[in-house]
């Protein structure tokens, strides 16, 4: 009788231990590591109706699946060493509730494989429990096993489990970023929504559109694009035109006021644009300014931009603007200095900065003569900071001389310039 008693309350004790790791890991999963793509999938049932809250979503998730596995348990009757199996539908719904791709924008989203994955699935719930059941517990219940060693053998099986939740659920880091970062947005917190992937080596084109809507929206496109990667040209500051993130396409082309056409590309449409307006807003404005940067077209960036920036008066400008006429004002073809071949540049800095020799050295008075007549001749000198821009930019210049090869020029440069216009034109493919 008393070893009956003990065998009950270890069967109740195990059976409590497998609801809470059940239940534990069912909240963090959906709460916390999967909660941006289960908030798309929310807002995309909802339609902006009801307020997204990750932790309620995650624990009526998370209770509804752990009462199914209670549920069904009464019938399979899994217990002892296999008590985790109890588990195995409720982790299945969870993989499926889960995986979440951009698919669900365009209708496209296919469950044959998940019917696949079901029906294994529960044919080896169902002939798990008969064997169990018929077979092994009918041999075994007289046996006495040490509840230890009952407790490792659940907490293996849930840990296989865990595996292939995580396998079978959406883990695609790109499609995470777009979603996490729009969540941020639609709080109102865009430094945390810029900050998602802020370092990412193979950042998303939808992300980096993303991204570059942010910033604009907030006014600071033109002071802050170039710290973040940008590997996709002017291309990247616009989304496709059939939605496949959580930013719908409609929504930047709404506020940058026209349609796209199908086949136009990213520079010609913002030229369409502010050619058409005939006031651009400061929005379509940085977009166009910073397409033509990312284009690396210098010289056309220094000839439109007057159109958007009295510069004759001597209003500020965005840093990376600031950026991109220091290396115009600075580039004088008539005196270049010729460094190695593959050099971001080789033109004679004229900031009268750098004590560069060119046969002998340049005297100082040449020197500042040239910077004058750069300064002077581009009506530049009231908008820019030479001395502190100039002599960032001339450091740079000395740091690449210290580095013949390109790839370890290329990293140490990023490490410390990495931010600016310059690392990208000089080192970006």
């Amino acid at each position: 009788m008393r070893e009956q008693r003990g065998e009950k309350r270890l069967l109740k004790w195990v059976n409590w231990l497998c609801a809470i790791i059940f239940s534990v890991f069912s909240f963090t999963f959906t709460a916390v590591y999967q909660s941006p793509l289960v908030e798309v999938y929310y807002d995309k049932i909802a339609t902006g109706k009801l307020e997204y809250n990750g932790y309620v979503v995650a624990a009526i998730t998370t209770t509804l699946l752990l009462l199914l596995a209670l549920w069904l348990n009464k019938y399979a009757k899994f217990q002892r060493e296999w008590s985790a199996m109890a588990y195995i539908p409720s982790f299945l719904l969870l993989a499926f509730l889960t995986d979440i791709e951009p698919a669900i924008y365009t209708g496209g989203a296919s469950v044959a494989s998940w019917v696949w994955v079901f029906v294994i699935g529960i044919l080896v719930y169902i002939l798990m429990a008969f064997l169990l059941r018929n077979l092994l517990f009918a041999k075994i219940k007289d046996l006495q096993t040490e509840g230890h060693r009952i407790v490792w053998r659940n907490l293996l099986l849930f840990t296989l489990f865990f595996c292939i939740v995580g396998w079978l659920s959406n883990g695609e880091d790109n499609f995470k970023s777009e979603a996490a970062a729009y969540s941020h947005y639609k709080r109102g917190d865009v430094d945390a929504a810029l900050n998602v992937a802020s370092r990412s080596l193979n950042a998303s084109h939808e992300l980096t559109a993303a991204r570059a809507f942010y910033l604009a929206n907030a006014g600071e496109m033109g002071d802050r694009l170039f710290r973040y990667p940008q590997y996709f040209g002017a291309e990247g500051l616009l989304p496709a035109l059939q939605q496949t993130s959580p930013l719908s396409p409609d929504t930047v082309y709404a506020a940058l006021g026209y349609e796209r056409l199908p086949d136009e590309s990213a520079l010609n449409y913002l030229r369409r644009v502010v050619d058409t307006d005939s006031v651009p807003s400061r929005m379509v404005a940085d977009y166009y300014l910073c397409a033509l940067l990312l284009d690396k077209r210098v010289t056309e960036f220094v000839e439109e931009l007057p159109r958007f920036y009295d510069i004759s008066n001597g209003e500020s400008i965005p840093m990376h603007y600031k950026e991109a006429l220091v290396y115009y004002v600075t580039a004088i073809g008539d005196f270049e200095i010729t460094f190695e071949s593959d050099s971001m540049r080789s033109e004679l800095l004229i900031m009268g900065l750098l004590d560069w020799n060119y046969g002998e050295d340049i005297p100082e008075h040449y020197k500042e003569a040239f910077k004058d007549y750069a300064l002077s001749s581009q009506q530049f000198g009231s908008i820019i900071d030479a001395d502190s821009l100039g002599r960032e930019f001339a450091r740079m210049i000395e740091l690449e001389k210290e580095y013949p090869q390109l790839h370890i020029r290329s990293n140490y440069i990023r490490k410390h310039f990495g931010h600016t216009y310059w690392w990208y034109f000089g080192y970006s493919d």
